[in-house]
């Protein structure tokens, strides 16, 4: 049998051809691979199901600290300028818990905050206000009634934005500081509380809420 040998062209285009299919199987196969999987690129999430744990916490915690009994005003700038006077507390302290008052030292039966400039007075907790009234001495008198014997009285006010018998709500703007004979040089708010008709030192009932006065 005669012998024939390939002409030197023929391998090279042989090899070049396999390659050439083999790229164009290898491409295809990759992109059908790509189409299957999943891209994590794309995936679009609903952001409202994590916001609405967030929210859910925040509400929750909001609503907790709006049932504890507040301090009874709002500003930055309001201080303490006679604190309650407590019987066992020492004398240094109950010396400055004094006010005086034409040639007189009285005990201070509240908290008396000042500032130098106007401040809203709100109510520390749900309630009714009872009664406004004019003092000589301590200016506008309002009482606010509220919920498990719990009676807070605020001296020394200002404009009142509201009128007896009213029902307010936690925060609510009653009215603004005044000035009285026993501190005619700054804004201030004499604040008293009672529980059941006896008069109590208003620091033990803020942070509380109104179900854990006793």
């Amino acid at each position: 049998m005669k012998k024939r040998k390939l002409k030197g062209f023929v391998l090279p285009s042989i090899y070049i051809i396999t390659i050439i299919v083999l790229a164009i199987g290898i491409t295809f196969f990759a992109n059908n691979l790509m189409e299957k999987e999943p891209s994590n690129t794309n995936i679009e999430y609903d952001s409202s199901v994590f916001n609405q744990t967030e929210e859910s916490e925040e509400i929750n915690v909001n609503n907790e600290v709006d049932n504890q009994i507040s301090k009874p005003y709002i500003g930055t700038d309001v201080t303490i300028s006679k604190d309650y006077y407590k019987e066992d507390d020492t004398p240094e302290n109950q010396e400055k818990a004094l006010i005086y008052y034409e040639n007189t030292y009285m005990k201070n039966t509240g908290i008396l905050y000042a500032s130098e400039n106007v401040f809203d007075v709100i109510a520390v907790t749900d309630g009714t206000v009872k009664e406004i009234k004019n003092d000589e001495i301590l200016g506008t008198v309002l009482t606010l009634e509220g919920k498990n014997g719990l009676t807070c009285i605020y001296y020394t006010l200002g404009e009142v934005l509201v009128k007896e018998k009213d029902e307010v709500k936690q925060n609510d703007i009653l009215a603004k500081s005044g000035q009285s004979q026993i501190e005619t040089t700054k804004q201030t708010l004499l604040f008293e509380t009672y529980l059941d008709g006896a008069l109590t030192d208003p620091n033990n009932i803020f942070g509380k809420k109104i179900e854990e006065l006793d």
